[in-house]
């Protein structure tokens, strides 16, 4: 070999390892260009991604700034109507008042069931359209309650009136305290409904009477004294089955029930003497039996008195107009 050829043959090996390293420098490249490909082409395929994203984003956002605008138009139009408008005159609110309490409905007494003579009703229990529903009148019957209160006192059989001739009463009246008090009568049937219109009327006038019980809550044991017992507590009171004051046969009209004796202490029985001067027995009723006046003394029964117009208006007669003696509680009726 020669020196020439020695030398070619080391400029080829030197060439033949610069070829080499070379490949190896491209293949490098190559391959790292390889990895930056893949990273390229990703990214650009992100990229693209967000760019639709904000593409999406603006076309939401100029929508939202157009429905901005849009409201915003809107309520200047509304400003503007609203200026142009005349202003109305505003309407005053009402005052809530607050809806009265309604009053209850009054509770009616429907009768008189249930209370006894000398009870007292409040006025508001009593109905002034059914003022009827508080005057009654019954028969008394052998064994009933008012039978038994009455047989062998007031009453005992006899042959001038019956049992079935006589009506019990049962009613309302103003007592002198003004207030609606319950009371009894016992009266002759043919002076039922008289009775009941006269002491009707009285309520609703308000025409006072002291107190109404049967002669019976004052017995004594004869039918005088026990009257006399009766007038002494200034009781209103009609049947008794006695004989005539001061008399010993002849029977008073209040044996048959046709005679009412009507505020007795205020209206005494009265004898006068020879000088005209009055006096009764009851010394608690002395200063009614001169000078009367039912304008000046209450409860004084006088021809202006609504007890004598009453009474005389249904056919009754007052003792009051007797000559003497006089019996100004004595109201009576004959009968045809």
């Amino acid at each position: 070999m020669t020196d020439t050829d020695g030398v070619n043959m080391k400029n080829w090996n030197f060439k033949y390892i610069a070829f080499t390293l070379e490949c190896i420098i491209l293949l490098l490249v190559a391959i790292m260009l390889g990895i930056s490909i893949r990273k390229a082409v990703r990214l650009t395929k992100e990229t693209e991604i967000l760019q639709e994203e904000v593409k999406e984003l603006q076309a939401e956002l100029r929508k939202v700034e157009k429905e901005k605008e849009t409201e915003q138009v809107t309520e200047e139009s509304k400003e503007v109507m609203t200026e142009l408008q005349p202003t109305a005159t505003p309407i005053p609110t009402a005052t809530p008042t607050e809806a009265p309490t309604p009053t209850p409905e009054p509770m009616y007494l429907e009768d008189l069931t249930g209370y006894v003579p000398g009870d007292i009703i409040d006025d508001g229990q009593i109905d002034p359209m059914g003022i009827d529903r508080y005057f009654t009148s019954s028969m008394i019957v052998e064994g009933d309650e008012v039978y038994n209160r009455i047989i062998g006192r007031s009453y005992y059989e006899n042959d001038n009136i019956q049992l079935q001739n006589l009506r019990y009463i049962k009613l309302i009246h103003r007592n002198y305290e003004g207030q609606t008090q319950v009371g009894e009568l016992i009266v002759n049937e043919a002076i039922e409904a008289d009775i009941i219109d006269i002491f009707t009327e009285f309520y609703l006038s308000g025409y006072q009477v002291y107190s109404m019980f049967l002669i019976d809550n004052f017995w004594t044991g004869d039918g005088d004294s026990s009257d006399f017992a009766s007038i002494d507590v200034n009781n209103t009171s009609a049947f008794c089955y006695r004989t005539v004051t001061g008399s010993s046969t002849n029977l008073s009209n209040h044996a048959y029930g046709l005679a009412i004796d009507l505020n007795p202490l205020e209206n005494p029985y009265v004898r006068f003497d020879g000088d005209g001067y009055g006096s009764s027995a009851h010394a608690n009723a002395q200063a009614y039996n001169n000078n009367r006046s039912s304008a000046e003394m209450p409860h004084v029964i006088d021809h202006e008195d609504l007890a004598f117009q009453l009474f005389a208006q249904h056919g009754f007669t007052w003792g009051g107009d007797w000559n003497n003696p006089k019996d100004y509680q004595h109201f009576q009726k004959e009968l045809g």
